[in-house]
């Protein structure tokens, strides 16, 4: 039994798969921060499916990128029951996560995740028999830019997360072979986190709760805010 945990965005979503069967999942945007929402929906979710703690052999979790605050909440928890329980850990990026919302989609599918200041997390991947395949690995950019190149191509592609809702008039004004995915599949959810964690788990790949860090890809801003006033201090 695995416990899946997603909290890289506003999204508060926790999982239980057993075998190929998904046990329970609790999804909720609301106002409420993760560090209210998490354990208590935990909890929840494992009476409600009359799952014993002790029953999970496993914990699947988003590791990013996306809200830093998010993504060290939500690791610290799986990192913290692993170790307590001594049971595997598996980190799972972000982009991958949602990815695994389309499984076998006919159309590429391009996570868009809020990167700020207009920027986005891109990354491209594509289910072929059944395997998904990473086409391009995560990068930054402008969000206009990679809207643009995409509503030039001559393939249909799938834009979700956070990143693509926030720009989605762009993307419906793009038209073409654009296309923002349905609100079911657009945000992370930890069903989809549990199935690609599975695949890791049933290889025996598995991380150290010692050492698996968040893929924040870039600094936060206040870790740039703070090193330029560290810098101007330290000038003469």
């Amino acid at each position: 039994m695995f416990l899946a945990i997603e909290t890289s965005s506003l999204v508060s979503s926790v999982a239980l798969l057993h075998e190929k069967t998904l046990r329970a999942e609790v999804t909720v945007q609301a106002k409420l921060t993760h560090s209210e929402q998490l354990m208590p929906h935990i909890a929840d979710m494992l009476q409600k499916a009359a799952v014993h703690k002790n029953d999970i052999d496993g914990i699947a979790v988003s590791v990013g990128p996306g809200s830093f605050t998010g993504l060290r909440i939500g690791l610290a928890t799986a990192k913290g029951l692993s170790f307590a329980r001594k049971i595997p850990l598996a980190g799972i990026e972000t982009p991958r996560v949602l990815a695994w919302n389309f499984v076998d989609s006919a159309k590429a599918v391009c996570p868009l995740i809020d990167a700020q200041k207009g920027n986005v997390y891109v990354s491209l991947y594509a289910w072929h028999d059944g395997v998904l395949k990473e086409i391009e690995p995560v990068s930054v950019a402008p969000a206009t830019d990679v809207i643009a190149r995409f509503a030039g191509s001559k393939d249909d592609v799938f834009f979700c997360g956070d990143g693509a809702l926030k720009f989605a008039a762009d993307i419906e004004s793009a038209g073409g072979p654009c296309r923002l995915a349905p609100p079911h599949m657009v945000i992370p959810r930890a069903g989809a986190l549990a199935l690609a964690a599975a695949e890791r788990f049933a290889a025996g790949d598995t991380d150290d709760c010692m050492t698996l860090t968040p893929a924040y890809k870039r600094r936060s801003e206040a870790e740039v805010l703070w090193e330029k006033r560290r810098s101007g201090a330290l000038c003469p």
